[in-house]
């Protein structure tokens, strides 16, 4: 089995390699480029340790599938992932801590950041959510807003203080590396106009430059090769 069958159903439950748990089933293999997928919305909240199986269409009844969010806290975090401000704010009046986490150490700033949900993001950054807040893979707001077409969102953050150069636990991934992998041109430029470092290397030395060559973003290649000094 080549490593690509070995590793669909990991790629199932990670966001541009943002979201994976252990790489359990991968063996020592690190992701490529090829495997940086950008996950539908609603997998986010997902407890990707509950996910053995590809996922079943909504009209499937499955027997592990996780529950439907039902705390405060969930309900919180669900809301922001979809962009509901109101629901948003009334969970915060009703008493739930803005940065309150999942089980992934996620916070509704990072899931309303996945979408580019400008007002929620805005919102949360006014009440002190922490902007540069890890989950449990090291990754953070900027990261997941990266991976996306959110440049209003990426510049809110920024605005906001968050770190450009800050890496994941997982791979060793910038923000950068992340917008470089899904050929996000506008971004790539405002994180570099913003300090974002391309000569940073991964933890097996491939650069920003090396995801959008290996993804075809020949615009995205460009521009990065015209931030590296020579």
């Amino acid at each position: 089995m080549n490593r690509r069958n070995r590793c669909s159903l990991f790629r199932q439950s990670i966001l541009l390699g943002m979201l994976a748990l252990a790489m359990a089933g991968c063996g020592s293999e690190r992701l490529g480029p090829d495997d940086f997928k950008r996950r539908e919305r609603e997998e986010v909240i997902v407890d990707s340790s509950r996910r053995s199986t590809p996922a079943q269409p909504a009209t499937e009844a499955t027997d592990d599938a996780p529950a439907a969010p039902s705390g405060p806290e969930d309900l919180f975090r669900e809301a922001a992932l979809n962009g509901d401000l109101a629901a948003v704010q009334a969970k915060a009046q009703e008493g739930v801590e803005i940065n309150a986490a999942d089980p992934q150490g996620r916070t509704a700033l990072q899931l309303a950041a996945f979408d580019g949900h400008l007002e929620t993001v805005k919102w949360l950054i006014a009440e002190k959510a922490d902007i540069n807040h890890r989950d449990q893979f090291g990754r953070t707001a900027l990261m997941y807003a990266s991976t996306g077409d959110n440049l209003a969102t990426v510049e809110a953050l920024l605005a906001a203080g968050a770190e450009v150069n800050l890496v994941d636990k997982e791979e060793s991934f910038t923000a950068l590396m992340f917008a470089a992998a899904e050929g996000q041109e506008a971004i790539v430029r405002r994180l570099l106009d913003s300090d974002a470092d391309p000569t940073m290397s991964d933890a097996d030395g491939e650069t920003a430059s090396d995801f959008a060559k290996a993804n075809g973003h020949a615009k995205v290649l460009e521009l990065l090769s015209e931030d590296v000094p020579q």
